[in-house]
C-alpha cells in the first residue's frame, strides 16, 4: 500500500482533531483525508457516495480496498509508525470485538464527545455567537472620553509641540 484515503466527518470537531493528530504522526504511507460527502469524495469514490454526516469512518486503499468502521480505524493506526503494533493487537481475535465496540461507540457519540471536550466546529461556534448580544464596551467609552479630554488639554497647552503631536498621532 502506498497511501490510504480516509473519508471523515469534516463537521465533527473530534474527527478534525483526530485528522490533525494522525497527519502529524510519522507514517509508513500517507493518510489522505477527504471530507465525506464532499465533491472531491464523490469524484474519487463515486460508489461510496455518502451524506455530509457519515455514520462511520471509511478508508480506501490505493488498490481499491475499502475498510469501514473499526477496520478503517485499525487501518489508520496501521499506517502510523508508532501505532502499527497497536493496530495488529486490536485486529487480533481477542481484542477485535472490544475494538469494534469502542470504535462504534466513538463513531456514534463523536458529536457529543466533541462538545464535551470543547471541539466545536466553526458552524457551531458561529451559531452560538449569533445568539449572544454583545453589550457596548464601557472601557472603550471611558478611553474615548479620556482621549477627548487629553486632546482638549493638549490644544490649550502652548508647550505641546507639533513634534509631540506627531509622536502621539494627534
Amino acid at each position: 500500500m502506498k497511501r490510504l484515503y480516509v473519508l471523515f466527518d469534516e463537521r465533527c470537531g473530534l474527527c478534525r482533531r483526530a485528522r490533525e493528530w494522525a497527519t502529524s504522526q510519522p507514517a509508513y504511507f500517507p493518510l489522505i483525508f477527504v471530507p465525506a460527502g464532499s465533491h472531491k469524495a464523490s469524484l474519487l469514490f463515486p460508489s461510496l457516495a455518502q451524506a455530509s454526516e457519515p455514520e462511520e469512518l471509511i478508508a480506501v486503499g490505493d488498490s481499491g480496498e475499502v475498510y469501514r468502521g473499526d477496520s478503517a480505524w485499525i487501518m489508520c493506526l496501521f499506517a502510523l509508525t508508532g501505532y502499527r503494533e497497536w493496530a495488529n493487537r486490536m485486529a487480533s481475535p481477542t481484542l477485535r470485538p472490544l475494538a469494534r465496540r469502542a470504535f462504534a461507540l466513538v463513531s456514534k457519540q463523536r458529536r457529543n464527545i466533541s462538545r464535551w471536550i470543547g471541539l466545536a466546529n466553526d458552524h457551531e461556534i458561529a451559531e452560538k455567537l449569533r445568539r449572544v448580544s454583545a453589550p457596548a464596551c464601557e472601557i472603550d467609552q471611558r478611553v474615548r472620553a479620556e482621549t477627548v479630554v487629553a486632546l482638549d488639554v493638549c490644544e490649550q497647552d502652548p508647550e505641546f509641540t507639533t513634534d509631540a503631536r506627531r509622536q502621539f498621532h494627534l
